[in-house]
């Protein structure tokens, strides 16, 4: 369009002469010319400018996406027609970050007046959130993903996208590891992001292969604080492989970065640490089989090229394998005594020292080859090494002189004679000794310091080291300044010796460390106090309790270590936000201090929850304070934004003596909270040591505080116990699934200790989940007949949980095991309590053909009611009423009832307790379908070799 318009400036009437012909002059035309060119360039530029969005899963600071943005950037680097604009999401700081639509809705808007060619998506996160809405975000611009773990049929497959996916061979680095160490044991540690999940899924699938370790222990979301406790189960020789990422408490659970991670696991532990990251190696790691970023990201940038290139989408497929390559520390190998041989032989080395071969190749070569052309050329080259020799010695003394001084930048580096008298100094002396350097040399600095009343020098440890030629090792001394400013120095030194080991002198620095101190002195009150309430924090409350327990012995001095656990604060947090939480958590803890005395001592121990060793008081005294702090608390008022919140306190009190460390105290302790809040919370519960029922749910917590591990380590196994028909026709087995617990000495648990715990903690549906699949996977190997009838119990929890039903009715569907031998057990509580979903269940179930028994019938307050309305076909009738049928009257004239009234619904009758001949005689009158207990049948390992 602009093109007409020059023409027509060229043509206009002021530009006419009087005869009417248009001005010629060169000069104009030339004007012409090039403004119409220029303006063409210009519109071909803006016609031709390709913009590519690229948006990262993770933050521009983590060091897989510094590499793809560096991948990205060096291939479009020569590229002047296109730009790329970088957008990262964070989701691996804040994987459960709720922002993500408002990103979603921040690039929408940011680029909706910008023609975008193509959109790269690196990693799952940001690939999951644009799949999910990609309708609604420019979804006619073609996708090119890179960095996806799971190569699926659905991604592949998904039109107007193509990309790279990662696809890191986990397994391959598994037993990689084992091969190089030659230990059949390891620890994966994994996160809870979508890419940790993917590793955790890749590293399972070696999981009881011939040549991957026999025992994988798997450590999910370790936090950085719980390193030491966590790893003291393991030996030290056992290798860690770090597939995810640490989580901090102290940055509200956000992950550390692989570095940090790395850093904190060699810091607390020594096992030998092995990573999928290569700047880990710096941190401690012995090797890291790395997938390298820019590559990965050269890769997917050719895919955009060839769309930019007009290519069909269709016909570009995309990459789904990935090669990673193994790279080790030479120190760390060395420190764990590997060999070499033992590694992959593509890996690579980092850090390793050459041999004088590996340093001088080029000359051994140069000089073998003169000693075959010439013996003149032999002796010159060696008088060139002769010579080389000679400057290497110099290099070397003078590399070490200033090896030693140049450490973290000192201010004057100094020389002494064997005398002490300086004989080199170079520096700022006038700060420290008030005189040029040029003055100090052949002084001792005795002689220029010692009479100098404003320098706290540490003469008797200086003497001393000088006396028996010992380093000076991090001698602090303090001046004071003519401003009346103190500044602190550093001094360091070493004796140096000739060759001969004749003593030459010292060498050494000094440098002013004024800020560092007082930094220290701020890290040092950080460690020991929480940033929020002021409180000590729960390491130095431990430190403090520890240290009380074993100063005061005396048992006339009470003393009472106290848990509190605030009430309702979640409630705060979720309706106001952690901002305020945090808030109204440091106004409590004032609430609290005003409440104790100066001599007690009160920490937080994190969260809401709050130590407190109350000294010297009677336990009347300890009580009544508790109670004062639980009125304080429920009378504190927090007021934000015209809203009104109040909050409550359960405190758990146990007396401290002298049988039981810190760490088993405050267990009582906050066992002790637990009960304060199991019987209605806002009170005190004061623990007796004695206490049994405090025993026992410590004991249970301890049994039930991993599941999942006991189940991988093989610690619960099944028996199972006979269900024998009195009907002397019906010859078809029938059995009880039961489950055991073997603890850490491989001692029989019985279900009484652990299963009320589990149900408690909300664990059970793991183990019932476990109970389910182990006997449907091995029914056949139980019960090789083929046609027995199993009862497998289920919990209410487990019946209240959707994710657990949807798989049963999927175990059930995908089985080779007849539906019509398993009946599911479940309590006449759980029926009537949950009526409405039981039913839904049984119904279900039923419908293909699986059958039901209502157990412990006549425990509780039984309902016929109720039971007229449950589909059943089985009632077991509790083993209360059974184990005394044969003297009590009343207990057979209850069985008798239930025993018709179940035949009138067509259920059949199980008795339970049978524990002898008498008693299934009186079962036998009453015409009970069948008995179950000790004296028809113990119960026995499912497994033969158990």
């Amino acid at each position: 369009m602009s093109v007409p318009s020059y023409c027509q400036y060229a043509k206009s009437p002021k530009h006419i002469d009087r005869q009417g012909a248009a001005l010629q002059t060169p000069l104009y035309n030339i004007k012409i010319v090039l403004l119409g060119l220029a303006l063409l360039s210009g519109l071909s530029f803006s016609v031709q400018a390709n913009n590519i969005l690229v948006i990262h899963s993770y933050h521009n600071e983590h060091f897989w996406t510094g590499y793809l943005k560096q991948g990205l950037d060096n291939a479009f680097k020569d590229d002047a027609d296109t730009r790329l604009f970088h957008e990262y999401m964070d989701a691996k700081r804040y994987p459960k970050s709720p922002f993500k639509l408002s990103f979603l809705d921040y690039l929408n808007t940011k680029y909706a007046n910008t023609n975008l060619d193509v959109i790269v998506i690196s990693d799952d996160p940001a690939f999951n959130l644009i799949r999910e809405h990609r309708e609604q975000f420019f979804n006619a611009v073609p996708i090119v993903y890179l960095g996806i773990n799971r190569v699926s049929d659905e991604v592949i497959n998904t039109p107007n996208m193509t990309g790279v996916f990662e696809n890191r061979d986990i397994a391959g680095t598994i037993v990689s590891i084992k091969q190089q160490t030659g230990i059949d044991e390891l620890i994966l540690i994994v996160d809870q992001t979508s890419t940790g999940l993917a590793n955790l899924a890749k590293a399972k699938m070696v999981i009881g292969q011939p040549e991957a370790p026999k025992k994988i222990h798997i450590i999910e979301e370790l936090i950085e604080d719980n390193i030491p406790d966590t790893f003291s189960h393991f030996n030290s020789n056992i290798p860690v492989l770090l597939i995810g990422q640490l989580t901090s408490p102290r940055n509200n659970n956000a992950l550390l970065s692989w570095n940090q991670g790395t850093e904190q696991l060699v810091t607390w532990t020594n096992n030998p640490v092995y990573t999928i990251a290569i700047t880990t190696l710096e941190y401690g790691a012995v090797g890291a089989d790395e997938l390298d970023g820019r590559q990965h990201a050269t890769r997917a940038a050719g895919l955009v090229k060839r769309i930019l290139a007009g290519e069909a989408l269709a016909n570009i497929p995309p990459i789904t394998t990935a090669k990673s390559q193994w790279i080790y520390n030479w120190e760390k190998l060395r420190e764990h005594n590997y060999s070499l041989e033992s590694l992959p032989s593509d890996a690579r080395i980092i850090n390793k020292e050459e041999t004088f071969y590996e340093k001088y190749k080029l000359m051994v070569r140069i000089v073998a080859s003169a000693f075959i052309a010439s013996i003149f050329i032999i002796i010159l080259l060696m008088e060139v090494i002769r010579r080389g020799s000679i400057t290497r010695h110099l290099l070397a003394e003078n590399e070490s002189r200033y090896r030693d001084l140049a450490k973290a930048g000192a201010n004057i580096f100094w020389e002494t004679d064997p005398g002490q008298r300086f004989s080199y100094v170079s520096g700022d002396t006038q700060t420290l000794f008030g005189i040029p350097e040029q003055r100090l040399m052949g002084h001792t600095i005795s002689e220029l310091c010692r009479t100098n009343p404003n320098m706290n020098f540490p003469w008797l440890s200086y003497e001393k080291a000088i006396a028996y030629q010992q380093p000076l090792s991090n001698l602090v001394f303090k001046l004071k300044m003519p401003s009346k400013d103190i500044k602190i120095f550093l001094l360091n030194g070493k004796p140096i010796f000739d060759k001969n080991k004749t003593y030459l002198g010292y060498r050494g620095i000094s440098k002013e460390i004024t800020e560092e101190h007082l930094l220290t002195k701020k890290l040092a009150y950080q460690a020991a106090y929480d940033s929020l309430t002021g409180l000590i924090n729960r390491s130095s409350f431990n430190e403090q309790l520890k240290s009380y327990v074993q100063q005061h012995q005396d048992p006339h001095l009470d003393a009472y270590l106290c848990f509190l656990d605030l009430d309702r604060f979640k409630l705060v947090n979720d309706t106001a936000g952690h901002l305020i939480g945090d808030a109204m958590l440091a106004e409590v803890a004032t609430v609290i201090s005003q409440c104790i005395s100066k001599q007690d001592i009160i920490g937080r121990l994190g969260g809401d929850e709050f130590g407190l060793i109350l000294v010297n008081k009677s336990l009347a005294e300890a009580q009544a304070l508790c109670e004062d702090i639980i009125a304080q608390v429920k009378d504190y008022r927090f007021v934000w934004n015209q809203r009104m919140f109040n909050v409550g306190i359960s405190i758990g009190m146990v007396p401290v003596t002298g049988s039981l460390n810190e760490t088993e105290l405050l267990s009582k302790a906050d066992l002790s909270c637990y009960k304060a809040k199991e019987e209605g919370r806002g009170r005190v519960y004061i623990a007796n040591l004695d206490n049994d029922d405090l025993f026992d749910e410590e004991q249970q917590m301890g049994y039930i505080a991993n599941v999942a591990q006991a189940i991988e380590q093989q610690q619960f196994y099944l028996v199972k116990q006979v269900i024998s028909s009195l009907d002397t026709g019906n010859n078809k087995q029938h059995y009880e699934i039961l489950i055991r617990y073997r603890d850490d000495q491989g001692k029989t648990v019985p279900p009484s200790l652990f299963i009320p715990a589990a149900e408690k903690h909300s664990v059970i549906t793991i183990i019932d989940q476990w109970v389910l699949e182990t006997v449907f996977e091995r029914y056949h190997q139980y019960f090789p007949d083929g046609d027995t009838v199993v009862s497998i119990n289920l919990s209410g929890i487990s019946l209240s949980n959707d994710e657990f039903v949807s798989s049963v009715i999927n175990l059930v569907k995908n089985s080779s095991v007849n539906p019509k031998n398993i009946c599911f057990e479940i309590t006449e509580t759980v029926a009537i309590s949950q009526l409405s979903r039981a039913l839904d269940f049984m119904r279900e179930m039923k419908a293909l053909g699986i059958k039901f028994a209502l157990d412990d019938f006549g425990s509780g307050a039984s309902s016929f009611t109720y039971l007229k309305s449950l589909p059943v076909d089985y009632l077991k009738i509790d083993g209360s009423l059974i184990v005394n049928i044969v003297s009590e009257p009343t207990d057979r004239a209850i069985v008798e009832s239930i025993n018709a009234i179940a035949h009138m619904m067509n259920m059949k009758t199980v008795a339970e307790f049978v524990e002898n001949q008498a008693i299934q005689a009186v079962l036998e009158e009453i015409g009970v379908d069948y008995v179950q207990g000790y004296g028809i049948g113990k119960p026995k390992p499912c497994e033969p070799n158990l």
